[in-house]
């Protein structure tokens, strides 16, 4: 306000956020033999796998990201992650509300996707809410939690987000398998699990791909492709490749949780290993 009743012109800054993208893929070779014996159509089924394997890197180069946030909320009014582990700190119901009003304050924008109402008994319309990311285990952890709604209670728990398995408060929240714990050694010198969650509003971080559907392109090489290397069309190739990279566009909207669990499976987790 300039004093004369008019108001002086403002201008909208627009920053721009580099940040490095990379090259990722992988392929399978197949002889002529699988493709004249192939009664049960395998290299179909190649494509599935690959197509599972391409996802879930990409998935993981973002959490790998998204790890780096500065923002953190140790549970249970933890301090550190050794204070979670020594501890033994679970997420609760007043963390949820802590970080609840953090995003708040820092005015980041819940993601608009609702469940309205309906007349079926016992289900609950679902509001707009901030979205948080976490593994297994820490489900079974927010099920005993006052509060929490499980997806199937939901009005029209068809309209869920994909993994989706409940909300608590002013968040939903999606179970990822691909949300490993990272290891801890507590005071008492043995290694702890930590487990990481994600909880976020809109535009709190931002990814690119190129060329393709979420940046994924699928390479069939078929028999005799490779030319004269290889005269007798003995072999072809199944892959995928794709350009992509992640940021945090801004570090207020997004909150790293760091919390034990009451329930762990002891069993390695690499259900991706194979040995003869």
């Amino acid at each position: 306000y300039n004093g004369s009743n008019i108001i002086a012109e403002n201008k909208i800054v627009r920053e721009e956020i580099e940040y490095g993208v990379g090259h990722y893929g992988d392929y399978i070779k197949y002889s002529d033999e699988l493709d004249l014996y192939d009664l049960d159509n395998i290299t179909a089924s190649f494509l599935d796998i690959l197509g599972d394997q391409a996802s879930l890197t990409i998935d993981t180069i973002r959490r790998n990201v998204l790890r780096g946030g500065t923002n953190v909320v140790y549970a249970d009014g933890g301090t550190s992650r050794l204070s979670v582990v020594d501890g033994n700190k679970i997420l609760t119901e007043n963390d949820f509300k802590i970080m609840a009003i953090k995003l708040k304050n820092q005015r980041a924008t819940k993601f608009k996707k609702v469940i309205t109402g309906t007349t079926a008994i016992g289900t609950q319309p679902i509001r707009s809410a901030f979205m948080g990311i976490v593994s297994p285990e820490q489900v079974e952890d927010l099920r005993r939690l006052t509060g929490w709604k499980n997806v199937e209670t939901y009005a029209d728990y068809a309209k869920a987000i994909q993994e989706e398995v409940g909300s608590i408060g002013d968040f939903r929240i999606i179970e990822s398998t691909n949300n490993e714990p990272v290891i801890q050694v507590g005071t008492d010198t043995e290694e702890h699990n930590v487990y990481i969650g994600y909880f976020m509003g809109e535009n709190a971080y931002a990814t690119v791909t190129l060329r393709g559907k979420q940046g994924i392109q699928t390479k069939v090489k078929p028999l005799g492709s490779a030319g004269a290397n290889d005269p007798l069309d003995q072999y072809g190739t199944i892959g995928w490749k794709a350009i992509t990279g992640c940021a945090i566009l801004n570090e207020a909207w997004l909150i790293r949780t760091e919390s034990v669990a009451s329930i762990e499976d002891a069993t390695a987790k690499h259900y991706y290993d194979y040995t003869v």
